[in-house]
């Protein structure tokens, strides 16, 4: 719990004053808290001896005065402890949300979805409940007894040791049960993780569910997560029934030890019946503190396991960062060279093999080869989404390792074989990549990628909303707006992967015929399975197992029998198949 509030102080520092401000309300509860058992003591004394209605109308109104004083500063002190508390779970957030978006694929290639969304929801509300309740319960019990102990001492010394004899039963019971409450509560969270992901896939794949009828299968399979959450905790519910009735057994014997002995007294005449009676209410207001602290311990213990859980977060590195010193060239030209390339995405599996492949400025160039030959992999490495060693990868001359990442990916237009849209709308989703773009210019992105008179067939044109991953288009008109988004950018570099894929051939040579005025100034890769995309290319490079083993422009590699003439075969066959059909 040390390590935790550690981590956190520089947080709880910037709102210290509003913390400081809830201490001195806290301190002013627990004055009056103390205040009213010797108000009382003073009048069962008094009445005992004399009865008088003034002046138990002024006793009964110094009870509610002093009531209403600590009912003030209590809400003073939530009031700016809470408020505290939400402020830093407002900038835990965004913290967290920033660090997210500086993270490379690699680490959302390995932590799912539903268990990052579980750490931003459910942990950070746990470690919120530490900044808030946790810290006001805490001081409000450690104030309680320095301010309640002395005086139950001027009382009876005798009497309040008697009645604190089973507390260090209760701080033993306090460390075993909170050690036992932070695995359970972690292990919950991390069960709510993997519920969350399957939720999410499901979801996201309810579509494909539908179409295989797998819906019985998904049922069972979130059934049986589901009911280890529900076991985890039922768990750790025992635990708690069992905590609270074990503290609330040590604070009746408390009551009845000052009851068996404090009864003595006032009939020995060592203390009187007053005394007797403040010193019950002084017990009384020791046992919400006592209680509150079992509460309060769990919440730590909470907050620790969700705080280690989002520390995940907090503390990973983005794998390609900026390097100490970079070079910021005068103008991007674009001319890409790869040297001897070799890259896996794990150490053992490389994807791509000793490439040597030069890509001059405002060249057009073609990729090629079967499914699963490393293509996509070869353009990934452009934005530079994955760490590379020095001297294998250059543009402009200049190893990509010493060129800044904004600068880089400003100059580089992308769409990947996934599209993805956001749930906002159609201009917004193409404006992302330029968001002070006018109007004029997104119209023009849009009918380069043949998709503007589609969108003004919506009902509010370029003001229609999207649903999630943009839902409600088609394969095809995402994969339009997606290019006219990469268009929009002006970019240097243009790369599209296989971003035709859902397109007919006669809108693919539409939007390839737009391009034409586009391409000359860029230089462009184009990804495709087809050779039809890429008989105009410049240089066309064919990749089989990670190699290149073929380049050259559509003729020459027509004229050598290769793999890439074998596939221009296969394609003019299934065309004229398709023809007689």
């Amino acid at each position: 719990m040390i390590d935790m509030l550690r981590y956190l102080l520089p947080y709880i520092a910037r709102y210290r004053w509003k913390y400081l401000l809830g201490g001195a309300f806290l301190l002013g509860a627990n004055i009056f808290r103390v205040i009213n058992p010797k108000v009382v003591q003073h009048a069962v004394d008094y009445l005992k001896s004399r009865f008088s209605l003034d002046q138990l109308a002024i006793y009964s109104g110094l009870i509610v005065l002093v009531a209403i004083g600590e009912g003030v500063f209590t809400f003073l002190m939530r009031r700016s402890l809470i408020v505290a508390s939400r402020e830093i779970e407002n900038d835990l957030r965004n913290d967290f949300f920033a660090r997210l978006v500086t993270l490379s694929p690699g680490f959302f290639q390995r932590m799912p979805t539903g268990d990052i969304m579980s750490r931003a929801t459910n942990d950070l509300s746990a470690v919120r409940s530490v900044l808030g309740p946790g810290i006001a319960y805490s001081f409000n019990t450690l104030l309680a007894l320095c301010f309640i102990l002395p005086m139950m001492l001027m009382i009876s010394p005798r009497l309040t040791l008697l009645a604190m004899l089973p507390f260090p039963v209760l701080a033993f019971l306090v460390n075993r049960f909170g050690r036992a409450i932070y695995r359970r509560f972690e292990r919950i969270q991390a069960q709510f993780s993997v519920l969350s992901t399957r939720a999410q896939e499901n979801i996201s794949g309810s579509t494909i569910i539908r179409w295989f009828a797998r819906e019985p299968y998904e049922i069972e399979l979130f059934r049986k997560e589901n009911r280890r959450y529900m076991e985890l905790n039922i768990d750790y519910a025992r635990l708690q029934a069992a905590y609270r009735p074990l503290l609330w057994m040590i604070i009746g014997l408390s009551i009845a030890i000052i009851i068996l002995v404090g009864g003595r007294l006032v009939i020995d005449r060592v203390i009187t019946l007053g005394e007797f009676t403040a010193f019950m209410l002084y017990m009384n207001a020791l046992i919400w503190p006592t209680v509150a602290l079992g509460w309060v311990i769990g919440l730590m213990q909470q907050g620790a396991a969700s705080l280690r859980r989002m520390r995940e977060i907090y503390e990973a590195t983005p794998e390609v960062a900026d390097a100490p010193e970079v070079i910021i060239p005068s103008r991007f030209r674009g001319d890409i060279r790869f040297v001897d390339f070799t890259f896996g995405y794990r150490p053992d599996r490389p994807v791509l093999q000793n490439i040597d492949l030069h890509i001059p400025a405002h060249q057009t160039l073609g990729v090629i080869g079967p499914t699963g030959c490393g293509k996509s992999t070869l353009v990934k490495q452009i934005p530079h989404f994955f760490p590379l060693p020095e001297g294998v990868l250059f543009i402009d001359g200049q190893d990509i390792n010493r060129l800044p990442l904004k600068y880089l990916r400003r100059h580089i237009g992308y769409v990947p074989q996934e599209t993805f849209l956001f749930s906002d709308t159609i201009r917004n989703n193409i404006a992302y990549a330029r968001p002070e773009a006018t109007q004029e210019e997104i119209e023009q992105a849009a009918k380069m990628a043949e998709i503007h008179h589609q969108i003004l067939e919506f009902p509010d044109g370029y003001d229609s909303m999207l649903g999630e991953k943009g839902i409600n288009l088609s394969g095809g008109q995402k994969q339009r707006v997606a290019i006219a988004r990469a268009i929009l950018r002006d970019p240097r570099i243009l790369i599209l992967d296989d971003a035709f894929s859902a397109l007919d051939t006669q809108t693919e040579e539409k939007i390839l015929g737009n391009l034409q005025t586009f391409f000359p100034d860029r230089t462009v890769i184009l990804v495709s399975h087809r050779v039809s995309t890429l008989q105009n290319c410049d240089r066309i490079v064919v990749l089989e197992d990670g190699r290149i083993t073929e380049q050259g422009a559509h003729r020459e590699l027509i004229r050598k029998g290769g793999l890439y003439a074998w596939i221009h075969e296969k394609q003019l066959l299934e065309e004229e198949l398709e023809s007689v059909d």
